[in-house]
Protein backbone atom coordinates (compact mmCIF):
# COMPACT_ATOMS: atom_id res chain seq x y z
CA UNK A 1 0.00 0.00 0.00
CA UNK A 2 1.11 3.59 -0.63
CA UNK A 3 -0.34 6.10 1.19
CA UNK A 4 0.38 10.20 -0.08
CA UNK A 5 -0.47 13.38 -0.09
CA UNK A 6 -2.27 14.99 -2.94
CA UNK A 7 -1.44 18.76 -3.15
CA UNK A 8 -4.21 20.97 -3.43
CA UNK A 9 -3.35 21.55 -6.82
CA UNK A 10 -4.36 18.56 -7.68
CA UNK A 11 -7.28 17.49 -5.85
CA UNK A 12 -9.84 18.05 -8.80
CA UNK A 13 -7.81 16.46 -11.81
CA UNK A 14 -7.21 13.39 -9.68
CA UNK A 15 -10.75 12.78 -8.50
CA UNK A 16 -12.27 13.53 -11.80
CA UNK A 17 -9.98 11.34 -13.36
CA UNK A 18 -10.72 8.59 -11.25
CA UNK A 19 -14.64 9.43 -11.78
CA UNK A 20 -14.16 9.11 -15.29
CA UNK A 21 -12.96 5.53 -15.11
CA UNK A 22 -15.48 4.66 -12.79
CA UNK A 23 -17.98 5.76 -15.15
CA UNK A 24 -16.37 3.99 -18.26
CA UNK A 25 -15.77 0.58 -16.47
CA UNK A 26 -12.43 0.93 -16.20
CA UNK A 27 -11.87 0.75 -12.69
CA UNK A 28 -14.32 -2.25 -10.80
CA UNK A 29 -17.46 -1.53 -8.87
CA UNK A 30 -16.79 -0.30 -5.35
CA UNK A 31 -18.77 -0.42 -2.26
CA UNK A 32 -18.12 3.24 0.01
CA UNK A 33 -18.33 3.62 3.71
CA UNK A 34 -17.38 6.49 5.38
CA UNK A 35 -16.09 7.18 9.09
CA UNK A 36 -16.30 10.32 10.76
CA UNK A 37 -13.33 11.04 13.28
CA UNK A 38 -12.71 13.92 15.46
CA UNK A 39 -12.40 14.89 19.53
CA UNK A 40 -16.48 15.60 20.51
CA UNK A 41 -17.90 12.56 18.80
CA UNK A 42 -14.60 10.25 18.74
CA UNK A 43 -14.99 7.66 15.67
CA UNK A 44 -18.42 7.05 14.10
CA UNK A 45 -19.48 5.36 10.83
CA UNK A 46 -21.70 7.44 9.15
CA UNK A 47 -22.27 5.28 5.96
CA UNK A 48 -21.67 1.56 6.17
CA UNK A 49 -20.98 -0.40 3.05
CA UNK A 50 -23.20 0.80 -0.30
CA UNK A 51 -22.53 1.35 -3.93
CA UNK A 52 -20.24 4.06 -4.92
CA UNK A 53 -21.31 6.71 -7.28
CA UNK A 54 -18.39 9.04 -7.09
CA UNK A 55 -15.88 11.44 -5.76
CA UNK A 56 -15.22 15.07 -6.64
CA UNK A 57 -13.54 17.75 -5.27
CA UNK A 58 -14.95 21.22 -6.40
CA UNK A 59 -12.42 24.10 -5.97
CA UNK A 60 -15.22 26.98 -6.45
CA UNK A 61 -17.16 25.77 -3.14
CA UNK A 62 -14.08 24.29 -1.89
CA UNK A 63 -15.99 20.83 -1.10
CA UNK A 64 -14.96 17.68 -1.51
CA UNK A 65 -18.25 15.29 -2.10
CA UNK A 66 -18.59 11.47 -1.97
CA UNK A 67 -21.57 10.12 -3.78
CA UNK A 68 -23.22 6.98 -2.85
CA UNK A 69 -26.26 5.14 -3.68
CA UNK A 70 -28.19 6.05 -0.43
CA UNK A 71 -26.13 9.00 0.38
CA UNK A 72 -24.20 11.88 -0.27
CA UNK A 73 -22.17 13.39 1.96
CA UNK A 74 -20.18 16.98 1.42
CA UNK A 75 -16.78 18.03 3.33
CA UNK A 76 -16.45 21.45 3.61
CA UNK A 77 -13.56 23.17 3.73
CA UNK A 78 -10.87 20.55 3.35
CA UNK A 79 -6.97 21.29 4.55
CA UNK A 80 -5.29 17.88 3.51
CA UNK A 81 -6.66 14.87 1.58
CA UNK A 82 -4.34 11.46 1.09
CA UNK A 83 -5.43 8.57 -0.68
CA UNK A 84 -4.27 5.26 -0.38
CA UNK A 85 -3.61 3.01 -3.52
CA UNK A 86 -2.15 -0.60 -4.79
CA UNK A 87 -2.09 -2.27 -7.31
CA UNK A 88 -5.91 -2.48 -7.52
CA UNK A 89 -6.32 1.38 -7.50
CA UNK A 90 -7.50 3.63 -4.80
CA UNK A 91 -8.56 1.56 -1.27
CA UNK A 92 -9.10 4.99 0.74
CA UNK A 93 -9.44 8.85 1.11
CA UNK A 94 -8.70 10.27 3.98
CA UNK A 95 -10.23 14.29 3.69
CA UNK A 96 -8.70 16.57 6.85
CA UNK A 97 -11.07 19.86 7.37
CA UNK A 98 -9.89 22.76 9.11
CA UNK A 99 -11.19 22.02 12.53
CA UNK A 100 -9.32 18.86 12.45
CA UNK A 101 -12.31 16.54 11.54
CA UNK A 102 -11.09 13.52 9.60
CA UNK A 103 -13.12 12.30 7.04
CA UNK A 104 -12.42 8.25 5.75
CA UNK A 105 -13.69 6.61 2.96
CA UNK A 106 -12.87 3.37 2.42
CA UNK A 107 -13.58 1.79 -0.80
CA UNK A 108 -13.46 -1.72 -1.46
CA UNK A 109 -14.95 -4.16 -4.40
CA UNK A 110 -18.02 -6.11 -3.87
CA UNK A 111 -17.83 -9.90 -2.84
CA UNK A 112 -19.39 -11.75 -6.41
CA UNK A 113 -22.48 -13.76 -6.11
CA UNK A 114 -22.06 -17.37 -5.42
CA UNK A 115 -23.08 -19.27 -8.71
CA UNK A 116 -26.54 -21.01 -8.18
Amino acid sequence: MAVRKLEKSEWESYFDKFDKKYREGQVSAKEVQIEIVNEEIGDQVETWWQPLIGLSYDPKDNEFEVAAERHDHLIHRPVEIYVDEDVDGLKTVEVVQEDGTKHIIKLRTPEALPEK
